[in-house]
């Protein structure tokens, strides 16, 4: 049986995978987009958070539909209780995530891209060194087939196999990962629609316990805790626990368990006829996990390179290689600082993570209604504490040497 020929293959239909086969197909190419479930969105494994608001609106145009509520504040509490207010107008949103994944795939399909659910992909096929197709299973038939393309698209998320194929990314350690268990809550008082991050050992070790307002009465209550950290304790008995603290008596409605990459960015997103994209190549923000923002970026600035490259009637390394470049002097710096900034803060002991907090909340400029900016952060963690200095440095000196050791 003769493979099906496309211009790109797109593996993976969430955020990044859709988005970059939209846009890629908007400009008149053949796009074959599969995605191993059986229903776009579903099941949701994630807290649905976006933010900020205005950089949405600049990529896309904001459908009521997929938003259950406009975020207009942030509260941080400290390991000790206390709360860190800080007011600012539509600094984010909570998606309703099942709507919104519909919503990029009905526009890649839209666009003229070939979608099929309960497809997966099982292994890459390579020309020579250069990446030419996937094979693929049909979950539904059993029934196995190759595509050929100029250009794969790794969109595979936080179970990724398509860039470990492709020699781009090794398999995560646990200190790359936050283990993750979140409820819907009906019944809580979130009338102030301000998402809430809840800091400490008690709560969540190595992480962040979360209140993510849906409507002023119900939310996405959820932890994610280091399991280096975490001793013998289940991220299930620490959401317990936030439960029983945070929301006494609410409704749980949906249960979500799964893992949440915090690991350094990938150092090279594309080789000879793919390239990776989303959570597949690190690209969420390590310090919070949230990567939707991040993957839809990532989803643009490699569909510009992934269409130049079919154009050129090649899917090169040196055309794709512009996406990556592009990348790491725009998002990618930032996530950069962002790790940093994670490696350091996450380690600290509750008493210095008191003392790095009261800095953080008198920084001017460190919070707006575009969000965190990261070099305040560690500039912040770095005047906090000498310690927390060193940990910088010594952090950025074990990059360099084991760089120069590669």
């Amino acid at each position: 049986m003769r493979p099906e020929t496309f211009d790109v293959i797109v593996i993976g239909a969430g955020p990044a995978g859709s988005r970059a086969a939209e846009r890629v197909a908007s400009r008149g190419h053949s796009v074959l987009l599969i995605e191993k479930r059986g229903k776009i969105g579903t099941p949701v494994r994630c807290a649905e958070a976006i933010g900020p608001v205005s950089q949405l609106e600049e990529l896309m145009e904001i459908d009521k539909a997929f938003v259950s509520s406009v975020v207009n504040g942030i509260t941080v509490v400290s390991p000790k209780g206390r709360s860190f207010d800080a007011r600012m107008p539509r600094v984010g949103m909570i998606l309703d995530r099942t709507k919104f994944d519909e919503h990029l795939a009905a526009s890649a399909v839209k666009a003229g891209a070939v979608l099929r659910t309960s497809h997966q992909a099982v292994g890459l096929i390579r020309k020579g060194e250069k990446i030419s197709g996937v094979k693929i299973i049909d979950l539904s038939s059993g029934a196995r087939y190759s595509a050929v393309s100029f250009v794969v698209i790794g969109a595979d998320g936080v179970e990724s196999l398509s860039p470990r194929w492709a020699g781009l990314k090794q398999n995560l350690t646990t200190s790359d990962m936050l283990v993750c268990a979140q409820e819907t809550i009906e019944g809580i008082d979130v009338e102030k629609k301000f998402i809430e991050f809840h800091l400490g050992y008690d709560r969540a070790p190595g992480g962040y316990a979360w209140v993510f307002p849906k409507t002023s009465s119900s939310a996405n209550l959820g932890v994610g805790i280091s399991p280096l950290k975490a001793g013998n304790k289940t991220a299930l008995e620490y959401l317990n626990d936030f439960l029983e603290y945070r929301s006494p008596g609410g409704k749980r409605q949906r249960q979500v368990i799964g893992a949440c990459e915090v690991a350094k960015e990938l150092p090279s997103l594309a080789v000879d006829g793919y390239v990776v994209v989303g959570e597949a190549a690190n690209q969420n923000n390590p310090l919070s996990g949230g990567g939707i923002l991040s993957a839809l970026i990532a989803a643009d600035t490699a569909a510009e390179s992934v269409a130049e490259a079919v154009e050129a009637g090649t899917g090169s390394y040196e055309i794709l290689n512009r996406y990556s470049e592009n990348w790491k002097r725009s998002e990618g710096t930032r996530n950069d600082l962002f790790y940093k900034a994670a490696q350091v803060f996450y380690s600290l002991n509750d008493r210095k993570m008191e003392k790095a907090l009261k800095k953080l909340s008198r920084e001017p400029g460190l919070l707006s209604s575009l969000g965190a900016d990261p070099a305040r952060i560690v500039r912040s963690l770095l005047l906090s504490s000498p310690s927390l200095a060193f940990g910088i440095i010594l952090s950025i000196l074990k990059e360099k040497n084991n760089a120069g050791k590669n």
